[in-house]
């Protein structure tokens, strides 16, 4: 399926959800995944379970990591992510340092291991049947 198809099945089925207007039907890749991204987006699709996971793994043919989004990805491990989505098959470790905040999605059973020091803010929005595991030191807050 080519992204344009992809990109406007997903505003199509968003729609038939009730998705506020901050979809519009001409959004480009970079543009859906800052929504997916989005606190907003995010509470949206963990409530609907949407996308669908089998539309999110027609998503990894085109090079998500590089946005943060790891689809089925196995065992990773990450520094520092200003903001992650770990979705399915995946297993992270995410070791979070800088004083910043952090925030990590986990969907679609995802699990993660996150590890926060310093003077790190880490907020993590999961799914039901998602794991994590918290490790904090120092003080740094994981909500």
């Amino acid at each position: 399926m080519s992204e344009h198809d992809l990109i406007h099945n997903i505003y199509l089925q968003a729609k038939a959800l009730g998705a506020c207007d901050l979809i519009t039907g001409d959004e480009t890749l970079s543009e859906i995944l800052e929504l997916f991204l989005s606190p907003q987006g995010s509470e949206f699709c963990m409530k609907h379970r949407f996308p669908t996971t089998r539309v999110m793994r027609e998503f990894k043919t085109f090079g998500l990591e590089s946005h943060g989004i790891y689809i089925d990805a196995g065992e990773i491990t990450l520094y520092d992510p200003e903001r992650v989505a770990i979705i399915g098959r995946t297993s992270a470790k995410i070791y979070c340092s800088q004083t910043s905040l952090h925030r990590i999605f986990l969907y679609r059973g995802a699990s993660a291991v996150i590890q926060a020091d310093g003077w790190s803010v880490t907020r993590v929005h999961a799914e039901k049947g998602c794991r994590t595991i918290p490790v904090v030191t120092d003080n740094a807050i994981i909500t």
